[in-house]
């Protein structure tokens, strides 16, 4: 029988978010929550994603955050990394709680308890693809009518043109529709 989730939302405290120094406060941060939470037989994880803030591996009880995403945010926006920290223990509660994965029931249950109840399913930011990765793309989605780049590529992306007509950047649907192109980044030698 599955558990049923409680209607009423009793949440924790947390330790305080301050404004973090450097990569080591966050990750002592991130470690504090998930003590306090009871997820001390838990690890913490940087990885070097760049297409995505935060994940939550269950089955290897991992939370991991975006190297990229914290260095590029870390003085700019502590709230977005911590709401991204306290989005990736509420997975892995709603794992341990009701074996629930995704932004389901339970998963938003838990967002309350951490005191983020408005929390949205998956948070789009801007790019934070580190310098050292753009110099080795040789490819980038661009947008035709302003020339804004979305996505770089180390390889020519397997896409045709009629796909690519009706592709469109999340939350820039308006703008995007219709109007993204891939294009060849010169290289000096070039």
């Amino acid at each position: 029988m599955k558990k049923r989730i409680p209607e009423q939302v009793i949440p924790v405290l947390l330790p305080q978010a301050e404004k973090w120094a450097d990569l080591a406060a966050v990750e002592a941060y991130a470690l504090s929550c998930m003590s306090v939470c009871g997820l001390a037989d838990w690890r913490f994880e940087w990885d070097r994603a760049v297409r995505r803030l935060g994940c939550c591996k269950m089955t290897k009880r991992v939370l991991s955050l975006s190297r990229y995403y914290v260095e590029a945010y870390l003085q700019r926006d502590a709230d977005a990394i911590r709401r991204t920290i306290l989005h990736e223990l509420a997975h892995a509660l709603a794992w341990i709680h009701f074996s629930e994965r995704g932004h389901g029931a339970a998963w938003h249950y838990f967002c309350a308890v951490l005191g983020i109840p408005e929390e949205k399913y998956a948070t789009k930011c801007e790019d934070f693809t580190p310098e050292h990765l753009r110099r080795r793309a040789r490819y980038a989605l661009q947008n035709a009518d302003t020339g804004e780049i979305y996505r770089y590529y180390s390889r020519l992306p397997q896409i045709n043109a009629a796909r690519l007509s009706q592709s469109y950047i999340p939350g820039k649907k308006s703008s995007t529709l219709g109007k993204l192109r891939i294009v060849r980044i010169l290289d000096d030698e070039d």
